[in-house]
């Protein structure tokens, strides 16, 4: 009888293999090492705080030696957190950072999960993560993941005993996981989802022991190891050509806007574990004791001898010859009873038949982009490069079924192209998580294709992305991802507008992603949700940033904007984030501005010099304020060419990134000692270029107030920088986001001068916050005010004391 499955790849595989490449063939080593794969029915779970959190030679040892399924799940998107490749923060950073995960994992084998929880930057104290987490939602999210995917034992990169001693969310992570661990398990602990999810209790819960929790490397050699658990993650993988670490460090350096690119070892190395909760375990098997064998589900042993005898006769030389055997050990399974291993078992086997039989499938179009109610030519290439002659039997794109029934042979290859008209609902905009619906659904497909191919009587059907497809002259073929877009994007040219007149103005850019004209209206609304402005706005099929001059706006305040056409509002930016290692996305952002009005007129310094580092917002702020604004190159600059600046800004991070301040900053010391002011912003204490950040004594350190509503005490009130040309009070400091400030100076000489105190709650005060001294006739300041962060969002209170400190007067 005809065997007819038509099972989906799971969807997790399925939209983290979306990452737009070349479809891959892997060598005939590597199905061997996947084959043996198969044979072990394992699996664990990595639970931290952030993208980056994770230890990749855990992973890559638990995925690669031990062989096991395992999910690194990260509470947050690490939208909190700094940037060192650009100046994109908030949403935009998360995006950034999900994506560098899910590269992260294609390559270390492990598989990618999120919570809803919001990464709202550093906190101090697990009580203040739950504050503004929904502690009970999260608890409840882990215990859905872990009865979905039934781990054998769970590793927390966290001490859960450590309050206070490191980053709240990353305590936090394995004060859910403990509780998560016990409550999986428990009858009458309710499931969220309405699937028939049953319960589920892994045999061990194990800390992941790292040097860095003992303060240094040596301090974690003298420490007493007895109660940990030893494992030799320094193996080498004869198969692949490579070591653990290897691996591992490639998929660490994959955190680039995190700057952990990591160099390789190899050679032995030892990884601890502690064991938290669960049975004990004698050896450095983490997996002691539990059946890891197909023995441990219903029907199972009539499937192990089949994958024995499959990775017995594999022939290196023909993979093909497997494939017989494989469509057997798929029909067996299918024949098991529902679990999570007959899924991830059969999608295993379905890629070890298209690897085998070298299949080549491709979906692609040759645009980047298309919109809803357009028709879109997809390309599908289908080549059997096997001696095994297959059938293909449908090809289902995007929801339109297309019946083919067509035989290819060996070598064979079918084109074909499909007219395919596009709905709404398929737009690819990428997505956070706000709803336990959300987090169940988090691995949705997008814009993709399902073909169904038929191998010795057994149908089989493959999910692949639609990618757009195209010859760069230099670089040769390029596949990126294909996205559905809506037809218009709406945004202001500025987040936010710093403006001098009773009368402010605002500039609004249409895109329309549409090959057709379209004309409609433009509609600008004020913070009352009011319509202040209607203008008729005609745009060319694929016009790109169409500006539009909306004046006459009366007041500050919020205001949004839409724009109407054929019954359609479109009220949200299309933002793309387009960088080289992460494939192109994009989400939507709302058509929002913020107008400050600001009395420029006392300002007496016009020309400012900008030295950018890991990349902020500042600059275009003080231009809207008037200052004449110029980025410095260092690499090109003249002594003699910083005396035209009044001012010299030196960005967030840039005596991290920018080497030419190695030797550079001696030229910033001698202008200001010539009479200019300098002022650094936050730097790390980590990778500095040069340890002399200032021309006197100054060390950065980790201090930070995380409460941005902390109280400020002023040292000295009189001081002109808290006076002129603005006054500096209590309320300069409200309404400040995330932190109030990171990277305070911790140690400094007498020569500078703290300006005021402050501290978090139930902590000592700290004076590091913002330091000036006097060197010769001007002023050097060093800040970890998170100005970067303040100013962007139009925060007036911080905006002043900024100019105040551009303002200083020298001699």
């Amino acid at each position: 009888m005809k065997l007819k499955i038509s099972l989906l790849l799971c969807f997790l595989i399925a939209f983290q293999n979306s990452i737009a490449q070349k479809p891959q063939t892997p060598t005939p080593s590597e199905i061997y090492f996947k084959m043996e794969q198969l044979n072990v029915l394992a699996s664990a779970l990595y639970i931290a705080a952030h993208p980056d959190d994770e230890n990749t030679r855990l992973i890559t040892y638990l995925t690669h030696h031990e062989k096991a399924y395992t999910n690194y799940l990260s509470l947050t998107r690490g939208n909190g957190g700094q940037n060192l490749i650009s100046n994109e923060l908030g949403t935009d950073l998360g995006v950034i950072r999900t994506n560098e995960l899910w590269n992260a994992r294609k390559i270390d084998g492990g598989k990618q999960f999120f919570s809803t929880a919001n990464d709202f930057g550093f906190s101090k104290h697990p009580k203040e993560a739950f504050e503004k987490w929904d502690k009970e939602l999260l608890l409840q999210q882990m215990v859905y993941l872990i009865r979905k995917e039934q781990p054998d034992v769970i590793v927390n990169r966290f001490d859960h005993r450590t309050e206070g001693n490191t980053h709240g969310h990353h305590t936090a992570s394995a004060q859910l996981s403990k509780l998560a661990f016990a409550l999986a398990s428990d009858q009458n602990y309710k499931n969220l989802s309405k699937e028939d999810i049953k319960t589920w209790q892994p045999k061990r819960l194990f800390f992941n022991v790292s040097w860095f929790f003992f303060g240094s490397k040596q301090a974690f050699d003298k420490a007493d190891k007895s109660k940990y658990i030893p494992l030799n993650i320094g193996v080498f993988y004869n198969q692949l050509g490579k070591n653990n670490q290897e691996i591992a460090s490639l998929s660490r350096s994959q955190h680039q806007s995190q700057g952990f690119g990591d160099i390789s070892s190899r050679g032995e190395e030892i990884d601890y574990v502690e064991l938290v909760d669960g049975s004990k375990v004698s050896s450095s098997n983490l997996f002691e004791g539990i059946d890891t064998s197909w023995n441990r589900i219903e029907g199972g042993k009539n499937v192990q001898p089949l994958v024995t005898q499959l990775i017995k006769e594999y022939d290196f030389k023909d993979p093909s010859k497997s494939i017989l055997l494989l469509t057997k050990i798929y029909s067996e399974i299918d024949k098991l009873p529902e679990t999570i291993w007959k899924t991830r078992k059969q999608n295993e086997v379905k890629e070890l038949i298209k690897n085998c039989a070298g299949l080549f499938l491709d979906v692609t179009t040759d645009v980047l982009y298309a919109t809803p109610n357009e028709k879109t030519s997809i390309k599908v290439e289908i080549a059997n490069r096997s001696n095994t002659s297959l059938k293909i039997n449908t090809i289902n794109i995007l929801n339109t079924s297309n019946i083919v029934q067509k035989e290819l042979k060996n070598q064979e290859v079918f084109y074909d192209y499909f007219n395919v008209l596009l709905n709404k609902n398929e737009e690819t905009n990428f997505t956070f998580l706000n709803s336990f619906n959300d987090f169940k659904n988090q691995f949705k497909e997008q814009a993709v294709a399902q073909i169904s191919v038929n191998i010795f009587n057994v149908d089989l059907t493959y999910t692949l992305p639609i990618q757009y497809h195209y010859k760069d002259v230099v670089k040769g073929e390029i596949y990126k991802p294909f996205h559905i877009v809506p037809e218009v994007s709406v945004q202001f040219q500025q987040t936010t507008y710093i403006q001098n007149s009773a009368k402010s103005k605002a500039t609004v850019l249409l895109t329309n992603y549409a090959a057709k004209n379209l004309n409609g209206t433009l509609v600008v609304l004020n913070s009352k949700n009011k319509e202040v402005i209607a203008l008729p706005v005609s745009l060319q099929g694929n016009e790109k940033n169409k500006e539009v001059l909306v004046d006459n706006l009366q007041e500050s305040g919020t205001y949004s904007a839409y724009f109407k056409t054929a019954g359609q509002t479109y009220s949200q930016e299309v933002k793309w984030i387009d960088y080289q290692h992460i494939p192109l996305n994009y989400y939507f952002k709302p058509a929002e501005t913020t107008i400050v009005s600001f009395n420029s007129s006392v300002l007496k310094k016009k020309k400012i010099g900008y030295i950018m580092g890991a990349g902020d917002e500042i600059a275009p702020i003080l231009k809207d304020v008037g200052y004449q604004v110029e980025l410095i190159n260092l690499e090109t600059i003249k002594p003699d060419e910083l005396s035209k600046y009044e001012t010299i800004i030196v960005g967030i991070r840039a005596f991290n990134t920018e080497s030419s301040l190695k030797t550079k900053n001696k030229l910033l010391f001698d202008y200001t000692k010539n009479g200019g002011t300098v002022i650094v912003q936050y730097q790390t204490n980590t990778n500095l270029q040069t340890e002399e950040v200032a021309p006197y004594k100054l060390t950065i350190g980790k201090t930070r107030v995380t409460d941005e509503n902390a109280v400020v005490h002023f040292i000295n009130p009189n001081e002109a920088v808290l006076n002129k040309p603005f006054k500096i009070t209590q309320e300069s400091f409200k309404n400040w986001v995330q932190e109030q400030g990171l990277y305070y100076a911790d140690a400094f000489s007498n020569e500078f001068q703290p300006v005021f105190s402050s501290h978090d709650f139930d902590e000592k005060s700290t004076n590091g916050a913002l330091i000036i001294a006097k060197y010769g006739k001007g002023h050097y300041v060093y800040t970890g005010l998170s100005f970067f962060r303040q100013l962007p969002i139009g925060n007036v209170g911080a905006l002043e004391l900024f100019i105040n400190l551009i303002e200083l007067k020298n001699e």
